[in-house]
């Protein structure tokens, strides 16, 4: 089988802690011969370390942009510094406040409107070393995705149908709050997931996924057997095989055992 985990709200509570019970579940589910995949919107530049302890096969970033499997790049989408200026353009044409995520760190925007939450990403950067500011003449200012603020739905779809007409479509997930996740069109956590089990000869009725939020729909709707956490909202729970508990209730552990998984 192969299992599918979110990492925010799924592995880790809404604290940042790492649940003690998700170590040894997750180790039981690697003895019974199982695949264990992160699959999270974060790039690869922000993983976290406490994960090196766990029996992981392969990771999926920043909603399917990239792909590994145990250490090997099966897919990479990066956007080169050229056309990601050009896309900032965008973002300042439309003002839009954002937050670029790149492989390589993640980057603020100087001349871009502020937001309250900004502070927030830009403090959890600069305690992880990923701090950047955007600069025309860095290299390594290569965008995967975004995070962005609007209270106006419209102004995200004026996003969406801008960035169609310079020839690079992103897409938009609403996280709640006036906040969007913007992802390049195509890329998905389910698509990354069809990515990885066509690799691995897996058929779909294999795969099971494991999610709180709403960047967790694609990949939760995309297998037969999806599972949210106790703490997601209803919409998630809705369309799941199971609900599980919290993470700091032990919720990866209860759901593995009740799908038989250990």
């Amino acid at each position: 089988m192969l299992l599918f985990f979110d990492i925010d709200g799924t592995l880790i509570d809404d604290r940042h802690r790492l649940p003690t019970s998700v170590k040894p579940a997750m180790e039981a589910a690697s003895r019974r011969g199982h695949r264990l995949i992160i699959n999270t919107g974060r790039t690869f530049c922000n993983m976290d370390h406490r994960l090196d302890e766990l029996p992981l096969d392969g990771w999926i970033m920043g909603c399917g942009t990239r792909i590994l499997w145990h250490g090997e790049t099966l897919q990479s989408r990066e956007i080169p510094r050229e056309d990601s200026l050009r896309l900032r353009d965008v973002f300042l044409e439309l003002e839009i406040p954002v937050v670029y995520e790149c492989d390589t760190g993640m980057y603020f925007d100087p001349e871009a409107p502020g937001w309250p939450d900004i502070s927030h990403f830009r403090e959890f950067a600069r305690r992880r070393g990923l701090d950047r500011e955007v600069d025309g003449r860095d290299p390594e200012f290569r965008v995967v995705k975004m995070f962005s603020f609007a209270k106006d739905r419209d102004v995200i779809r004026q996003l969406e149908r801008r960035t169609a007409e310079i020839g690079m479509p992103f897409v938009s997930i609403d996280r709640g709050n006036a906040s969007w996740e913007i992802v390049p069109e195509g890329y998905t956590k389910g698509t990354g997931i069809e990515v990885l089990r066509k690799r691995l000869g897996v058929p779909l009725a294999d795969c099971y996924a494991f999610g709180d939020s709403t960047n967790d729909l694609d990949m939760l709707r995309h297998v037969p057997h999806s599972i949210a956490m106790g703490n997601a909202p209803e919409e998630i729970k809705s369309i799941c095989s199971f609900v599980t508990s919290r993470p700091e209730e032990d919720g990866i552990a209860r759901a593995l055992e009740h799908m038989g998984l250990i």
